[in-house]
């Protein structure tokens, strides 16, 4: 194996262990909750911690990126990842847990954009557009066979061997740190950094990504979720008018002008949203519709896995033949059918169906993410690869989290609607879980009573799936041109003294 060779296969090994931490925990909830003896609420506070995390601190890791030189700030990100999940391993408590997760989203966040400097500096362009074609693969089957590794590993060992997995990934990666990539001098850039915007970028991030994962937490009152949004929106907006006059900006808005970047950051934006939420929707459609276990609900999500491998190995042959545009545009498409087709699934609860819905989903982000990623590396200046390649993974958490939150919204209220309607069944417990138990197991009628609203929930919730993917396409093709727009003209930047 070539060296770039080597450095891109121990870029994608880190990539992989980031997209199955985010999905991996969701089967060791029960394991958890008996070990250290916590509430649900608070195990769903340790699996949000990583994605919060990880999603309010992107930007700034990637401005530290683009100051740092992508290989000590991989380093440092591979270094940080392993050393948190190696605590969430022996974690005593859910306090420590948390932390640990939050260690893990904060190690997160500075891997992602330095894979993408290290594919900047060490491919050349034909080289990054194939390497690229490769990653929505990489993050789809670490989301997909993240819970199914978190199932096999939880029928012989303790909760924690889900994160110790993550410390012999680490260390290839920093052996491959160290023996592959070169050392380089990073990009001159301002000597003081926006202090300013990073506290108002952190602040509006993490409050509004709280609404949105918090949007479905019946244990939290409507006025605190409102008041995260509210937050978030207030400091975000006061970030976007400081960043306007600054001469040392966090980001330059300025990509924003750039159709390429802008139509490629909705593509992404609208296709996680769509497929973070089927993945949490598929897993409430083989254990509660259909009874599955936590094991063979994770191996259900082998056909996403499936479309997202055979896709991407086709992408840069068709992306070559059909163009960028086209081709993420066909992805969205896809991905939207997929949903449309989860929704025919749901209607009388059939597998088969659904695992073409997710064959479908998993074909159509194989296809749009590597061509809308090449089409993002290539608008962006050199020197702002790393913050410029956060913003778009910031808005992929920001909509993943929030296709969970309000497909998950959905499906609750969808399910909540139907079984109040039924007649003669005993009280339900409020929460779908508790209602399983009850009624689930119950008569007939209550089983089928029970089964029906579970597929009126979801019918719901991938309709919903389906609308947003498919404007996210139609937005794409209105913003993205024809030909690649040119990368921005840089603003004028004063360099400040130490």
């Amino acid at each position: 194996m070539s060296r770039s060779g080597g450095v891109v296969a121990t870029a994608y090994l880190s990539l992989f262990m980031v997209s199955a931490d985010n999905s991996i925990i969701n089967t060791a909830v029960p394991s958890i909750s008996a070990a250290l003896g916590a509430s649900t609420p608070a195990v769903q506070l340790a699996i949000d911690a990583y994605m919060l995390v990880f999603a309010s601190s992107l930007i700034i890791a990637g401005g530290a990126v683009d100051r740092m030189g992508v290989r000590r700030s991989y380093a440092l990100g591979v270094g940080v990842f392993t050393a948190a999940s190696l605590l969430g391993a022996f974690a005593p408590s859910v306090p420590a847990l948390v932390l640990s997760r939050a260690g893990m989203g904060i190690g997160a966040a500075f891997i992602v954009p330095s894979i993408f400097g290290l594919f900047a500096t060490e491919l050349t362009d034909d080289g990054r557009r194939r390497v690229l074609a490769l990653w929505p693969a990489v993050v789809g089957l670490g989301v997909a066979i993240g819970p199914v590794l978190g199932g096999l590993l939880l029928t012989r060992f303790w909760y924690g061997s889900i994160f110790l997995i993550n410390v012999p990934v680490g260390v290839v990666a920093l052996i491959g740190t160290a023996t592959l990539i070169r050392r380089r001098e990073p990009v001159s850039t301002p000597a003081r950094p926006d202090l300013v915007g990073a506290v108002l970028l952190l602040t509006g991030v993490a409050a509004l990504a709280s609404a949105i994962i918090f949007a479905a937490d019946g244990g939290l009152p409507g006025w605190l979720r409102c008041a995260f949004g509210a937050a978030g929106l207030l400091a975000l907006i006061g970030y976007t008018a400081h960043e306007r006059r600054t001469d040392r900006p966090l980001f330059d808005l300025g990509y924003f002008r750039v159709r390429t970047f802008t139509g490629a950051v909705v593509a992404m934006s609208g296709l996680f949203f769509a497929l973070f939420g089927t993945v949490f929707l598929a897993g409430q459609f083989t254990q509660y519709g259909l009874g599955w276990s936590p094991l063979a609900a994770g191996a259900g999500l082998l056909p996403l896995a499936v479309g997202l491998t055979v896709a991407s190995v086709s992408c840069a042959a068709v992306t070559a033949r059909a163009g960028a545009r086209a081709t993420v545009v066909t992805g969205l498409g896809l991905g939207a059918a997929g949903c449309a087709l989860c929704a025919l699934a749901a209607a009388d609860l059939r597998y088969p169906l659904l695992a073409t819905g997710l064959l479908c989903c998993g074909l159509g982000m194989g296809l749009s993410v590597g061509p809308a990623l090449t089409l993002i590396v290539t608008s962006l200046r050199p020197a702002d690869s790393g913050v410029g390649s956060s913003v778009n993974a910031m808005f992929q958490q920001i909509c993943g989290a929030g296709g969970v939150a309000v497909m998950g919204l959905v499906f609750s209220a969808g399910y909540g609607s139907r079984i109040a309607s039924a007649p003669g069944l005993p009280a339900a417990a409020g929460s779908i879980g508790d209602d399983h138990e009850l009624l689930a197991h119950g008569s007939g009628q209550a089983t089928a009573w029970f089964a029906d609203a579970v597929s009126s929930g979801l019918l719901a919730a991938w309709i919903t799936g389906a609308v947003v993917a498919a404007v996210a396409a139609l937005a794409a093709l209105a913003i993205l041109p024809t030909a690649p727009s040119t990368r921005v003209t840089p603003r004028p930047r004063k360099v400040n003294a130490l």
